[in-house]
This record gives structure tokens, C-alpha cells and sequence, in this order.
């Protein structure tokens, strides 16, 4: 069933104190901020906050970097949320959410010693709390602020009524030493105004400052690569080049290995070591002008080979974005687009990282054309996919960032309100997907023939039949007006055929709030419509769904799917 999960509440929700928050014997390993209920000393304070995006804050790939940063000029203030237009969100321009990053090196943290971070914030938009995102080392944890004064605008002034304190519990081993990186982001609602940002630890801990390098991470990939006919594994070296023009070079058990003359911005190198045939140790050196500046060794084994296909990953490109770019395990030139959904309908609608639940996965993703929603679920029925800003309304469910894989040809995606694991994959006019139920006696799949999308659509004609145990066939005729001018419509036929890997143990459907039992229905003029089929995944937790479509026919549909999945495949 459907388990309902609520954001992490704020802990301290008023701070009446001027004072500095302590944590018995820790200290303050760094602060940005002087937490003294005043936004000065960040940069664009007091008032410049429309200012933010024209001086580039709140992009993925900028960061602040403890010791080294300044506040003044490389911390804003102000955070706004996707609600804000002066944050970049439009209608034409669609929503944006920003992060902000931290990055810092620890030194001396013992490894037993737990820390506390403090986000202290002033005020809030009262009218759209911001949902806050914080990751700390990719542990993840999301809190809902409420809201604050009710300015329009966050240029205070900031009173002690209205201040908040989001403190997350660090235990032993979230900060270790070397290099860490804490990220802020606003999932929904808008603006909030900083105090301060504290990291608290043990007081042994300090703060080391690099040079003009940062290194970030050093690893040995878990894959091959063939050059010039021979295979390597390479050495993963994740770097930040702060300024100047330094050469970095890398040396491997002595020997060196890579060398380049890097400039401001952030690498990431495969330098090539050569494979091995057993589990072993190499020890790493990486200069900056000959000069150390880390050292250490990787574990080794051999590792399948890759080619470059393997790079792609298809969720970049997919922010802001339209409903044609998606995640979705597409063909060249497909017609079957199945990728998952999760926002409302309307301009820029589809898939966006932003939001952290899935609504469907829908099958047709062009230009003004949408259709055949699928989703696996289990517990009390609900036939509504529920609201991008509520992931406890509709089936939608939750997701789990860290299990979603979309490389080439193959989506993959843990449900966390259903304990599902999602697996998708198409060819030209099928797809296959696979849904584990982990711990449920049945499992339903939702078949949605009204989804959200991008152009709004309506049903005029729908039919479907249950045409054995293990198939449904059907189509539905469906329109959308003015997609480009008052007069130009789009009208398309989605013909289908859908078979599971089970026999079905129960069907319904829905027709305009209407549920009955059964998979054949037929209806004209349709607001909202859809079935459900359920399996007894007692013996088996998984099942196989594979679907045909056509704009021509369902007997085209079954030809696509026969021609392209059964027989190949079996």
C-alpha cells in the first residue's frame, strides 16, 4: 500500500535568542553568515535580490568554497524558489529551482565525532513556503519552512517572529576528512532570506584552505575503455581549478601518467592505468607545478569493458525542459517515447529533476501528442495521479534520486511509497517494463488514458476490451485545439495492445469519477478515464508488461508488437 511519508519538519521553528547556538563542547568548524539576525555581510544585501540570476548564483556548477570564498561577494542572501519570477521562473521559460553549494576540506575530525549543520533563515514567502532541499555528501533530506512575514519582498526588515532554524543531526562519518560538499536547493514554493549557515563539530576539527586546486574525489572507474586496441581502467580525478594556470599532472606507482595545463572551472579526467588481471593496490600522486598536492592509492580489479555509448546519460538536458526531452529509453526516430512524468499540465510539462515523485509513465511524448499513462501501485485504489507540489495526493509515489539510472535504451527508478522498483525499456513501437512488487501479495498496474501534458488533451472516443487473461486491446481518439493558433487542432488515433507475463486477476476501470469492475469500456467525449489490473505477486514479485502502439490501427498495434518484442524475444 501506499505508505505516507512527510517531509522532515523544521526542528527549531522560532529562534527568540540572539545568541550563538552551541552543541556543548563543539565548536564552529565554519559559518557563512554572522547569525545575528541580519542578512549583511551575503552578497546582493540588503535589497539587490533581483539581481540574482544576472550575477549567475543558483547554477549547478558554481560553488562556494569555505576558507577560500567570500560572503560578500559568493554567498547570496536570498534563495528564491520555483514560485519566484525574478528567479527566473516564466510562463514561456518554465520553472527553476536553485542550489547552492558548499564545498570545504576537513582536517583533524575524529572518526567517531558527529556534527550538526544549522541553516538559520530570517523570513520565509509567506503565501508559498519554500520546500527545502539540503544534501550533504549525497545524503539527502528535504524540510518543509513555513511561512513567514507576508512581504512581497524579501528586504525585511527581518524581526525574531518570523525566524526559523532547519538543524540536521550529522552522524559519525556524514563529515569526513578530506573533501566534503553540503548543497542547498528549493523544490517548491518561494523565497527564503539566509542568517547564517554552520557546520558544528568536535573541536578538533578545522578548515584547510587550498591552493589554486581543489581535488574532490580520486577513484578507479568501475569499467575499461579500449585505446589503440589496448584496455585500460582509468583513474577517476575530479578537480576544481580555483585560478591561475597551473599544470596538473598525475603519476601512477612512480611512473607518470597525465599531464595538462588546466584553467578556472571544474574537471573531471580519466587518466589511463593499465589493466589488471587481479585485485591489487596502485598508489597515485597528482602535482600542481610539481608540487604534491594529494596522494594516495585505489583498489584495482578488472572491469567490464565500456564503449561510448555508456557515457550517455539521458537526464542531463531534462531541466527546464519540454515535453519532448525526457529520460525516456527512446529508439532514434521512435514512436513509442515511454518515459516517466512528474509534473502538471502545461507549458514546459514532462519530466523535470526538480520534483522528487513520478506520476506515470507515459508512452508518447511529441510535440502536441500525449498518451497511455502506466504505473505500477499497490493498496487502496485511487484513480487521480495527483499534483506535482503534493506527492501524497493521486498514485503518484515518491522517488529515491539515488536509484534512478537512465543510461541509453533502459530506465530504472525505485517507487518508495510502494516499495516498487520501476524498470522501462522501448523499441521503435513497443515498450517493456518490468515492476517488482517487494513486499505485496498484489500488484496493480494503472493504465491512464488522460495524463497531464505539455498540450492539453481530450478524449472524444475510447474503447477497450479484455481480450484473454494476459492481453487488453484498444484505443482512444483523442484531440487537442489550438496547439499553435486558434486554429490548428491536433487529432490523433493511439491504437494499442497490452500483454502481461501473468495471467490478470482482476481488471476495472474508471470513467469520470465512475469505477466499476471489468477492463472493457467504451465512451465518447471522456474527462477522465482509465483501468487497473492487478496481479498475486506472492510467488513471484515481478511482473512483465510489453505494449504495442499505432496511429493506424490495433491491428497494426499487435503487428508492432509481435514484429519488434514477441518474436525476437519471445
Amino acid at each position: 500500500m501506499k505508505k505516507k511519508k512527510y517531509v522532515t519538519s523544521v526542528l527549531v521553528a522560532i529562534m527568540c535568542s540572539m545568541g550563538q547556538f552551541t552543541f556543548g563542547q563543539n565548536h564552529t568548524i565554519w559559518q557563512i553568515g554572522q547569525h545575528d539576525g541580519s542578512p549583511d555581510g551575503m552578497a546582493l544585501a540588503p535589497g539587490e535580490y533581483t539581481q540574482f540570476v544576472r550575477h549567475d548564483f543558483g547554477y549547478e556548477d558554481r560553488f562556494f568554497l569555505v576558507g577560500y570564498s567570500s560572503p560578500e561577494t559568493d554567498w547570496p542572501y536570498v534563495l528564491p524558489g520555483p514560485a519566484n519570477g525574478w528567479g527566473g521562473t516564466g510562463r514561456t521559460a518554465g520553472i527553476r529551482s536553485h542550489v547552492l553549494n558548499a564545498y570545504f576540506i576537513v582536517k583533524d575530525i575524529p572518526r567517531q565525532a558527529d556534527c550538526k549543520l544549522v541553516v538559520g533563515i530570517l523570513d520565509t514567502e509567506k503565501e508559498a513556503p519554500p520546500l527545502l532541499k539540503v544534501t550533504v555528501n549525497n545524503r539527502s533530506s528535504t524540510h518543509q519552512l513555513t511561512g513567514g512575514s507576508g512581504s512581497d519582498e524579501p528586504i525585511g526588515p527581518f524581526t525574531p517572529a518570523h525566524r526559523q532554524q532547519v538543524t540536521i543531526d550529522l552522524p559519525a562519518g556524514s563529515i569526513k576528512p578530506g573533501y566534503n560538499e553540503i548543497t542547498l536547493a528549493t523544490l517548491m514554493g518561494g523565497w527564503l532570506v539566509f542568517d547564517n549557515v554552520q557546520l558544528v563539530g568536535p573541536l578538533e576539527a578545522s578548515i584547510t584552505v587550498p591552493a589554486d586546486v581543489l581535488v574532490k574525489q580520486v577513484a578507479a572507474a568501475e569499467y575499461e575503455v579500449m585505446q589503440n586496441g589496448e584496455r585500460y581502467q582509468p583513474l577517476l580525478i575530479d578537480v576544481a581549478h580555483l585560478e591561475n594556470s597551473p599544470m596538473l599532472t598525475v603519476e601512477l606507482d612512480g611512473q607518470a601518467a597525465f599531464s595538462q595545463r588546466i584553467e578556472r572551472g571544474e574537471y573531471g579526467f580519466e587518466v589511463p592505468m593499465p589493466r589488471v588481471s587481479d585485485r591489487t593496490t596502485s598508489l597515485y600522486t597528482i602535482l600542481r607545478d610539481g608540487e604534491i598536492i594529494d596522494q594516495g592509492e585505489v583498489e584495482r580489479s578488472p572491469q567490464p569493458v565500456i564503449t561510448p555509448a555508456d557515457y550517455v546519460n539521458t537526464m542531463m538536458g531534462t531541466g527546464h525542459s519540454r515535453w519532448m526531452i525526457a529520460p525516456g529509453p527512446w529508439m532514434p526516430f521512435g514512436m513509442v517515447k515511454i518515459s516517466p512524468d512528474n509534473q502538471n499540465s502545461g507549458w514546459q510539462s514532462g519530466y523535470d529533476p526538480t520534483f522528487e515523485s513520478i506520476g506515470t509513465f507515459s508512452h508518447i511524448h511529441e510535440w502536441t501528442m500525449a498518451g497511455l499513462g502506466t504505473f505500477p501501485v499497490t493498496g487502496v485504489l485511487t484513480t487521480q495521479i495527483g499534483d506535482q507540489s503534493d506527492p501524497d495526493s493521486g498514485y503518484r509515489s515518491r522517488i529515491d534520486k539515488d536509484s534512478e539510472q537512465a543510461p541509453l535504451g533502459y530506465y530504472k527508478v525505485y517507487l518508495t511509497d510502494y516499495n516498487i522498483t520501476a524498470e522501462l525499456t522501448a523499441t521503435t513501437r513497443a515498450s517493456l517494463q518490468r515492476y517488482t512488487y517487494h513486499d505485496a501479495d498484489t500488484g496493480r498496474i494503472m493504465v491512464d488514458f488522460t495524463i497531464p501534458a505539455e498540450y492539453r488533451y481530450g478524449v472524444e472516443e475510447l474503447d477497450v476490451r479484455q481480450v484473454s487473461p494476459y492481453r487488453i486491446e484498444g484505443y482512444s481518439k483523442q484531440l487537442s485545439s489550438g496547439v499553435w493558433s486558434k486554429d490548428a487542432d491536433q487529432e490523433y488515433t493511439v491504437h494499442f495492445v497490452m500483454e502481461f507475463d501473468r495471467p490478470m486477476l482482476r481488471a476495472g476501470n474508471w470513467l469520470d469519477g465512475n469505477v466499476e469492475s471489468g477492463a472493457d469500456m467504451h465512451a465518447a467525449a471522456v474527462d477522465k478515464a482509465g483501468l487497473y489490473v492487478e496481479f498475486d505477486t506472492r510467488q513471484s514479485s515481478s511482473v512483465q508488461v510489453r505494449t504495442g502502439i499505432s496511429y493506424v490501427s490495433t491491428e497494426n498495434a499487435a503487428t508492432n508488437l509481435e514484429t519488434e518484442i514477441s518474436k525476437p524475444f519471445g
